[in-house]
């Protein structure tokens, strides 16, 4: 236990933000001291704090052999015996309850698991980001939970899964990055992608940003690295799965909101030039299919050469879509991963 969080417990119980354990706990060291609990100016308290963090530190000293100053006099024996007991009764609380967890500055919950992996928990509002020995970063949605090795070893990267995270994995041909979420196993070489795992488990949702990711059922049977992908999907950018662990069944579409992932200029989404100018629908789908790396799909061949003019650069895809329907009187729909364009043609053909 460090001072910090000998401090940051008791600052815990005099805001009313103590666990009913850790109140016990606070209580039962007040009982030790005086028998009931004692009021000070904040000034006061802290002087005892430190008083107690320092007879703390003279008792644990005493046990390893280690010489150290001696206590002012000031500083009642009593307290001294009463901080030995506080200390084995925090420790053994925090062992107990919070298996070795300790709460950093950004509001991860860190922790040592019994099999060896490291533990984070995001304990706030907001997305923390953890990164790993290879270079892989992992930015990590509220009450998410990972799991992890300090160092990859062996063949393969391996990480465990609670919750929703956003990956960018460090590529490494030679040793895949394995993501287990509950039946499923998301592998990948170097990529970046979202998994998220439903509030009761009974769901998991992979999409693709950059790369490329195949997401299977999760074997105990088999090693996940060399087993072929037999009953899963291979996903690329702006495609999503989803795994319904009722059915056990991949359901593949487009995620909600496409981006670009395609363009020679390597401009921002806001800067590629989307204009036309009486451009048929053909070329203006070419366009689009690069762009997004998604597959539009025309139903009608007459629908090729109809016309298209306007600026559609700021809008997102879909959006796009609309505006180039509404404009030749045709509709599309999403199947799957794929986009189909229908209508009856342009009158002039």
């Amino acid at each position: 236990m460090s001072k910090r969080h000998f401090h940051t417990l008791l600052s815990r119980y005099r805001k009313g933000e103590c666990s009913e354990q850790e109140k016990r706990i606070v209580e039962q060291w007040f009982t030790l001291l005086d028998g009931e609990k004692p009021h000070h100016t904040y000034e006061e308290s802290q002087q005892i704090e430190n008083r107690i963090w320092q007879a703390i530190q003279h008792k644990q000293a005493s046990v390893s052999g280690t010489k150290v100053r001696k206590l002012p006099v000031l500083f009642p024996w009593r307290w001294v015996a009463a901080a030995a007991v506080l200390l084995a009764i925090v420790w053994g609380a925090y062992q107990f309850q919070l298996n070795n967890t300790l709460q950093t500055e950004t509001g991860l919950l860190e922790s040592q698991r019994s099999n060896g992996l490291l533990k984070r928990t995001n304990n706030t509002a907001d997305l923390q980001l953890i990164k790993l020995e290879d270079g892989s970063e992992i930015s990590l949605s509220p009450k998410g939970s990972i799991e992890f090795p300090a160092q990859f070893e062996g063949n393969k990267r391996e990480v465990f899964l609670t919750g929703k995270a956003f990956f960018k994995v460090a590529r490494n041909p030679q040793k895949p990055f394995l993501v287990y979420t509950g039946d499923v196993v998301t592998k990948v070489l170097g990529t970046s992608f979202w998994v998220n795992v439903s509030d009761n488990d009974q769901a998991v949702e992979v999409s693709v940003v950059t790369g490329k990711v195949s997401v299977f059922q999760r074997d105990a049977r088999n090693d996940y690295v060399t087993e072929k992908v037999k009953s899963g999907v291979i996903l690329t950018p702006n495609q999503r799965v989803t795994y319904e662990q009722k059915s056990q069944a991949f359901v593949t579409s487009l995620v909600e909101q496409p981006v670009l992932v395609n363009s020679t200029e390597q401009l921002t989404m806001t800067e590629v030039p989307f204009v036309f100018d009486d451009v048929p629908l053909s070329e203006v789908v070419a366009k689009l299919e690069a762009a997004y790396g998604i597959e539009i799909i025309l139903e009608n061949e007459r629908l090729k050469n109809c016309l298209f003019t306007a600026d559609i650069t700021k809008q997102p895809l879909f959006t796009k879509l609309d505006l180039l329907c509404a404009s030749l009187n045709a509709s599309y729909e999403v199947r799957g991963t794929k986009i189909l364009v229908s209508g009856t043609g342009c009158s002039s053909n």
